[in-house]
């Protein structure tokens, strides 16, 4: 008796999954797998064990003690954590390995530090251009974190520096300049306007804050400028070697990383991974 070709199909399929299943099982894998005649794919059967074959996951804060501690706890040989200072985050990996026995690389740590509200506004008025309402309310609003100087150098009280900032006097001079010879005449003009406050416009102040926790209070200079072009004057603050100051910030997560994991396995890196 003759057999159609579908049950021959059905026989080699049958043949192919017990040799696939000795095979697999001669391999003493930790994680069982399975043949299944569906175009002999391996299927894993981890999912019906009592629990995972190994442990594995990513762990996600912002708190950089918490990140830390975690850290430490589950540190192990081949371990590293790579810090991005451009985005102020940083994520360690467990199971890395090394060339000789690599790992899986799945099972990690991540932490995103987050700015705090005092650094967040400082950001927000950095370069904009503010009214004489805005801008005394944030000299108001955070006070006790700045220090207000005059073009010298010399402190300025808080008190002070917001009254000059809410009445501004706006000065206006032209001159003209008339020339008149037999064969030609000239005229020139020269107008300036300049801003006056009667008690005494801040020339800049310094900003003290914690920009993101877990670091170091840092001081900001800023620069305060206004411009007398349009109805009313407007005044812009703007930080000084503001991206010098982010760079010493990134530095300063990696050298504090790099710190609390002395004692362990974890060695830390400038830059980013991907498996």
């Amino acid at each position: 008796m003759s057999m159609d070709k579908s049950a021959i199909e059905a026989i080699q399929a049958a043949q192919t999954v017990a040799d696939l299943t000795l095979a697999l099982k001669d391999a003493e894998l930790k994680t069982p797998l399975a043949a299944v005649p569906d175009n002999f794919r391996l299927s894993s059967l981890e999912q019906y064990l009592p629990g995972r074959c190994r442990y594995r996951g990513t762990m996600e804060t912002v708190a950089l003690d918490d990140f830390t501690n975690y850290c430490e706890e589950f540190s192990a040989a081949g371990a590293a954590c790579f810090v991005d200072p451009q985005k102020m985050t940083a994520r360690s990996i467990f199971n890395l390995g090394d060339i000789v026995e690599p790992g899986h690389a799945d099972f990690s740590a991540k932490l995103s530090l987050v700015k705090t509200a005092e650094y967040s506004a400082l950001l927000d008025i950095n370069g904009s251009r503010s009214n004489q309402k805005t801008m005394a309310e944030f000299l108001e609003d955070y006070q006790d974190s700045i220090v207000c100087y005059a073009a010298d150098g010399e402190a300025i009280p808080n008190s002070k520096a917001i009254a000059a900032v809410r009445r501004l006097t706006i000065e206006a001079s032209r001159r003209e300049d008339h020339e008149s010879q037999d064969f030609k005449a000239s005229r020139s003009a020269l107008e300036s306007i300049e801003a006056r406050s009667e008690h005494g416009l801040p020339a800049g102040f310094r900003f003290e804050c914690t920009p993101y926790n877990g670091l170091n209070i840092r001081s900001f200079e800023l620069r305060l400028s206004v411009l007398t072009g349009g109805d009313a004057p407007s005044l812009i603050a703007r930080i000084k070697r503001l991206e010098a100051q982010q760079e010493e910030m990134g530095r300063e997560l990696q050298e504090k990383l790099a710190s609390a994991f002395s004692g362990t396995d974890i060695k830390t890196y400038i830059g980013s991974f991907a498996a």
